[in-house]
């Protein structure tokens, strides 16, 4: 096993096609958006942990949302069947549906671990065990992945990325300087 935390963040990259990318942007422009929100457990309400500046999300359905899921699906087997390899780690029992991101200008997701609560739909409560994210776009300037605080990710169109979803992976996308950051997120558990 592994002892680098950086071993267990895996980038897959063009896994998903420019022409899915193009089309899901394309929909996008017509979805309904959320000003994004961290929930607070401690005091059962939401918190924007970057004030005024929160990202953008949705749920909402588009026309690439089963072959953006498939791309999960893919990612996902890739990471845990193909990279991985653990013998006492042979699957999962779900993923969430997408939400979709956006990053305009002077957005940005403030630092944060994706220990979250699953509740979809009031049937299926965990905590994810894995992170993963597409992305979209790359015609935008800032909007950088940061982990471990100061670690840059850099990413290009149709890279998926997958990640433990614990404390041991602090997380945020710093301010978008110019253009718009698309993005889609889904958590498996």
């Amino acid at each position: 096993m592994k002892k680098d935390l950086r071993d267990y963040i895996k980038i897959y990259h063009n896994h998903v096609s420019d022409e899915v990318c193009n089309q899901t942007i394309k929909e996008l422009a017509n979805v309904n958006w959320q000003e994004h929100s961290f929930d607070n457990y401690t005091a059962g309400d939401k918190i924007k942990l970057s004030g005024d500046n929160e990202l953008s999300t949705s749920f909402d359905n588009i026309s690439t949302r089963e072959v953006l899921m498939k791309s999960i699906w893919n990612g996902l087997h890739k990471y845990i069947v193909e990279d991985l390899q653990f013998s006492w780690f042979n699957g999962w029992q779900g993923f969430t549906p997408i939400r979709f991101n956006e990053y305009q200008q002077d957005k940005q997701m403030a630092e944060h671990c994706d220990h979250i609560i699953i509740n979809e739909a009031g049937t299926r409560k965990g905590i994810p065990v894995l992170t993963i994210l597409g992305v979209l776009n790359d015609d935008y300037e800032g909007g950088e992945f940061v982990m471990f605080t100061d670690e840059v990710i850099p990413f290009k169109k149709g890279d998926l990325m997958v990640f433990p979803s614990c404390f041991l992976y602090p997380h945020y996308v710093k301010p978008v300087t110019k253009g718009v950051r698309n993005t889609f997120v889904s958590w498996a558990w």
